[in-house]
């Protein structure tokens, strides 16, 4: 069936298995954008991606679209975001990007859509994971369209990223510090750019640049915050970008930061050997050359 008759989805409808495991995509599938993913929800123009966890079960979906169904509780998460439809189509896709029920999700053409994901389970061994969602013309909810976050595409080796701007002085300071370090620092992409100013490390791995096989060009992160400008060490916080593995971020000086990309770089130890090595305070002080 071609998919301009694809009826559009009205209501909601029994709970549906996908084709393919994996996460789940909200997306114009002919627009030929293969969406990234980090965090539950990831936004862009024609497309939402949906992280469906580490159960290995096949989610459970139940769709609802059209006007605003209220938000319902009982689930573990509940995330929404505004998605851009510009071809007036948005089907349910899985991770292969392939549609899993024939039903236009956008109802009112092109425009502006909220779509509200209510999860639960999505890293429960044994369990299926489930998820309602619900999607809305922006027009019935006062909605305006988000551009797309930006892309950092200068990622190159470890990226240093500014995300305070109050402090400029210490940012300078900062700045001829790395200039005046070792040969050890030279890997380092400064990205300084004022629209990432407060973002979450969450956010900026979202933004990192990826190649066909959604790997990040960038797999390691140094953010510069208000934390780490107001003390003299700039204790930056460490952020492991890697897609297979879940590290939770740590601070470390700069003073140690160029032993710690040395030796990450050359794979002579892991992001979680530095991180358990912190003091009682969070920072990693120790240097290695």
């Amino acid at each position: 069936m071609p998919r301009s008759a694809w009826p559009h989805l009205q209501g909601r409808t029994r709970p549906l298995r996908t084709k393919e495991w994996g996460d789940l995509t909200v997306m114009d599938p002919d627009t030929g954008t293969r969406p990234p993913g980090r965090g539950l929800l990831t936004a862009g123009m024609d497309w939402l991606h949906i992280d469906a966890g580490s159960a290995l079960e096949n989610p459970v979906v139940t769709l609802y679209a059209g006007t605003d169904p209220g938000a319902e509780s009982g689930w573990d998460e509940v995330e929404e975001t505004i998605v851009v439809s510009t071809t007036g189509f948005l089907a349910l896709c899985d991770s292969g990007y392939e549609p899993v029920r024939k039903q236009n999700l956008a109802t009112t053409g092109p425009g502006p859509y909220l779509v509200r994901v209510h999860a639960s389970d999505r890293s429960t061994d044994g369990r299926k994971p489930r998820f309602l969602i619900q999607i809305i013309p922006g027009d019935r909810t006062g909605a305006e369209p988000e551009p797309a976050p930006p892309i950092i595409e200068e990622a190159a080796g470890p990226l240093l990223v500014r995300i305070s701007y109050d402090q400029p002085k210490a940012w300078a300071r900062l700045l001829k510090a790395l200039e005046g370090a070792s040969e050890h620092y030279e890997s380092i992409t400064v990205i300084d750019n004022p629209i990432h100013a407060g973002c979450t490390a969450d956010q900026l791995q979202a933004r990192v640049s990826r190649d066909e096989e959604d790997w990040p060009d960038s797999t390691l992160l140094l953010i510069a915050d208000e934390q780490a400008l107001a003390s003299a060490e700039f204790p930056l916080v460490a952020v492991n970008n890697r897609p297979d593995e879940d590290d939770t971020p740590f601070r470390i000086t700069l003073a140690a930061a160029g032993s710690f990309i040395v030796n990450m770089e050359l794979g002579n130890t892991s992001f979680g050997d530095w991180s358990r090595g912190a003091d009682a305070d969070g920072v990693y002080r120790e240097q290695h050359y």
